[in-house]
């Protein structure tokens, strides 16, 4: 048994002293106990109030952002482009954030994780300490009972036997005695030893801690990859600015922030209770773990101090003695029963005892060792400091993330529900936007057309002729007049704009006439084309 002398005073880390220091109030708004008492309504209530506070603050965060989207969600007044783009950069920024404080969180469930396994192993180490005591034990009983019943009876036919020295027989009658009862006696402590562990199965319990925590881990990192899933996917609908990825992914920040104030409040009564806990790890053990074992003996192994004589070494003690007297016993036995009797069966008798007696000893030998209380002290400590000091550190920094990322996670609604609401620019087919996310030098916009000097633009029809005769040589326009509600004549009173010198204008009653450019006649200005002006910031 390596470590039993390094074992050292346990002292409560200053994290768990700092939450422990929490006030613990009940419904009154009064102080109560803050002992760790799972047990007590009156501490679950504080803690329940405890855990309420990011409950209060998540109801309040849902009421804020209902009102906004309440007042803002008819709101369809154009912005400036640059608003629009500074929306952008801040949800780019604060995705970046989220997935900082995510990431924060998923090495805090993996510290706590390792914390765990630490206990858990320190906790397997006191599970194989008492499977030690119960086989020893056993080995004890075995070895001064069921096995030592057939030579006693065997050296007992022995001595029945007539002899003339009746005052050595009757010394080794009474060496016999003295074995046999020794022997039941030794047994007995043995059983004693063994009957209050029989229920102790800390195997199936270390498993099913193990079993637990696996799934908690699981869990976690599950539940941290999703939030970080949600940050990456809205940094990239943040870069691709567009509208039907910026509102689903609306939803789901929303569900992540009210993911992460209610992993909060859990993470807050949880915080405090294993704070509670770990002021005195040894008497939470010895009053709410799964045990049947009597709290005085729980007490003395997991803090060493001793009050009064443990039952376990009281047992082991008279075990001790009993031992002793038989070894002495059957040592009378081996020298003068041979000398008094010629009988065949006596060594082989004798020699079995003694094998059991040896036996019994080396199992003292290892009792001993198992049920010093140094011994499972070092491992409960070592469970103890793995659980409360990196365990609780572990389990601090996910309450901060969680805390973190649901205010980010606020933010990212505001911000991502504002650039929805004003993220009004005409759509591809595909749902995407057409301008770039952040417009550079290059990029400009196409000017709307001038209007029309009599307010409407040109016929169809007249339009179609004009087309018709450009596409004709020179000699085979007509010069007479074109049928149709325009005419094409010289620019005076145009369309608006000569698109070159000599260029022609679209009129009402202008008359068809050779441009003095050559002899050509002018094209269709540009301005009688329409011209579908996108939306573009």
């Amino acid at each position: 048994m390596g470590g039993v002398g390094v074992s050292e005073e346990y002292v409560p880390p200053r994290l768990s002293r700092l939450l422990h220091a929490l006030p613990h109030i009940n419904v009154t708004l009064h102080r109560v106990n803050d002992t760790f008492a799972p047990n007590s309504p009156i501490y679950l209530e504080s803690l329940g109030i405890l855990g309420s506070i990011p409950g209060a603050w998540l109801i309040l965060t849902l009421t804020v952002l209902l009102i906004y989207l309440l007042t803002r969600c008819c709101d369809r007044k154009q912005r400036p482009p640059k608003s629009i783009t500074a929306l952008k950069i801040t949800l780019m920024i604060l995705s970046v954030l989220c997935c900082g404080a995510i990431g924060m969180g998923l090495f805090g469930n993996d510290d706590l994780h390792n914390a765990m396994l630490q206990s858990i192993q320190a906790g397997n180490q006191l599970a194989a300490l008492v499977n030690n005591v119960k086989n020893q034990s056993s080995i004890l009983e075995e070895a001064m009972g069921s096995r030592a019943r057939a030579p006693l009876a065997r050296l007992a036919d022995a001595l029945d036997a007539p002899v003339a020295n009746q005052t050595a027989l009757g010394t080794l009658l009474r060496a016999l005695s003295a074995l046999r009862n020794n022997a039941s006696a030794a047994a007995s402590a043995a059983d004693n030893l063994r009957r209050p562990l029989a229920a102790l199965n800390l195997d199936s319990f270390m498993k099913r801690v193990w079993v637990w925590e696996a799934a908690r881990w699981a869990g976690g990192m599950a539940g941290w990859c999703c939030g970080g899933a949600v940050c990456v996917a809205l940094l990239a609908a943040a870069a691709r600015r567009s509208r039907p990825a910026l509102l689903s992914l609306c939803v789901c920040a929303l569900g992540a922030l009210v993911a992460c104030w209610a992993a909060g409040a859990a993470l807050v009564a949880g915080s405090v209770a294993a704070a509670d806990a770990c002021q005195e790890p040894a008497r939470a053990v010895a009053l709410y773990a799964p045990h049947r074992l009597p709290l005085d003996m729980v007490h003395y192994y997991l803090s060493c101090k001793v009050s009064r004589e443990n039952v376990l070494t009281a047992e082991l003690r008279n075990a001790q003695r009993a031992v002793v007297a038989v070894r002495q016993a059957l040592a009378i036995l081996s020298r003068g029963a041979p000398e008094l009797f010629n009988d065949p069966g006596l060594q082989p008798a004798l020699g079995a005892l003694g094998a059991g007696t040896g036996e019994a000893e080396r199992a003292l030998v290892s009792l001993s060792s198992a049920l010093e209380c140094r011994t499972a002290r070092t491992y409960f400590v070592t469970a103890a400091r793995a659980a409360c000091d990196a365990g609780l550190q572990a389990l601090t920094l996910q309450l901060l993330a969680a805390i973190v990322a649901g205010i980010l996670f606020t933010a990212i609604v505001l911000v991502d529900s504002h650039a929805w609401i004003y993220i009004n620019t005409k759509r591809a087919p595909s749902g995407e936007e057409q301008a770039p996310f952040l417009g550079g030098a290059g990029s400009r916009t196409l000017p709307r057309p001038a209007p029309f000097p009599n307010g409407k633009p040109p016929s169809y029809s007249a339009a179609v002729q004009l087309m018709d005769l450009n596409d004709r040589p020179d000699r085979e326009r007509p010069r007479s007049r074109i049928s149709g509600s325009a005419t094409l004549g010289r620019n005076s009173g145009g369309v608006g704009g000569v698109e070159r010198a000599g260029g022609l204008g679209l009129g009402g009653a202008h008359t068809l006439g050779r441009a003095p450019h050559n002899g050509k006649y002018a094209t269709l200005s540009k301005q009688c084309k329409t011209l579908e002006s996108n939306d573009f910031y």
